[in-house]
């Protein structure tokens, strides 16, 4: 095969993919009062946020044992009293969602895997009016943009402090940061935000969310392709991506192409 054979660039773009997403998703294990648990064939995390999807099964491999080692994750979150999520990634066995919807979890999202080439961006569209855009660094925006993410996922009050403390690991703000973000304010309220997680060549995008007063305004547009342009200046040559449906076709008319589904089950009836 040459590396221009298509099923040899689809397995590498599914590779692509899901590496950034775990190692993006795997932080949120390693910060203060949380566990990263990884034995080769399966990657799971906890942390002492009881909100989806702060516990999270993010790899799961191999058909040995199969039954058995999904029977060890679900007990280990019912000792908890914890819900969970559990994503079915492009490369997981066949048998998994038989396995998940036996012990009565639930198909709660399916979310599609993109992917760009940063040599094709098109330009960064202009600055919507009235709002002020730059780069997280300051601690006062840091704050704000774990707040908008503790809006966006639900987060109780009482369990913000959890994901301050988690952002030890994630350093969002410092020259050492494992995510870097772009934001949009509005009088200097953070109103929209997007996120880089690098893996090498590649800059994944995460946590692309608006709050509904500011949606409509070509605010998430800008900040994507602002990062995306960053991004490829930093000499990254490639961008994934995993899009809600309603998403896709503005990430496409970015230049990412769909390449495979993740689909989200959860441990009881709960939404994203």
């Amino acid at each position: 095969m040459t590396p221009t054979d298509p099923e040899s660039a689809q397995v590498d773009a599914i590779q692509a993919l899901q590496e950034n997403f775990w190692s993006m998703w795997s932080n949120f294990g390693k910060g203060p009062g949380c566990a990263l648990h990884d034995d080769g064939d399966s990657l799971w995390f906890d942390t002492p946020i009881s909100t989806l999807p702060y516990n999270t099964v993010l790899r799961f491999s191999g058909d040995h044992d199969l039954s058995a080692r999904v029977d060890r994750i679900v007990r280990h979150y019912a000792e908890r009293d914890v819900p969970f999520t559990w994503v079915v990634h492009p490369t997981a066995p066949d048998a998994l969602v038989d396995e998940l919807t036996r012990r009565g979890m639930q198909e709660i999202d399916v979310v599609d895997g993109m992917i760009a080439d940063l040599a094709n961006l098109p330009d960064i569209p202009a600055k919507p009016d009235g709002f002020d855009v730059r780069e997280v660094i300051a601690e006062s925006d840091t704050r704000q943009a774990l707040d908008l993410i503790a809006w966006r996922w639900k987060i109780e009050q009482d369990a913000i402090m959890h994901l301050y403390a988690v952002n030890e690991q994630l350093r969002v703000g410092t020259p050492q940061a494992l995510a870097r973000l772009w934001a949009a304010y509005d009088d200097g309220v953070m109103v929209s935000k997007t996120a880089l997680h690098f893996t090498p060549g590649t800059a994944g995008i995460y946590g692309v969310a608006t709050r509904p007063e500011a949606r409509g305004r070509g605010l998430a547009a800008h900040l994507v392709l602002w990062s995306l342009h960053e991004a490829r200046a930093a000499g990254y040559t490639t961008s994934v991506l995993h899009s809600s449906p309603m998403a896709v076709s503005l990430y496409r008319r970015m230049g990412f192409e769909s390449i495979a589904p993740f689909t989200v089950y959860a441990s009881a009836d709960w939404e994203l």
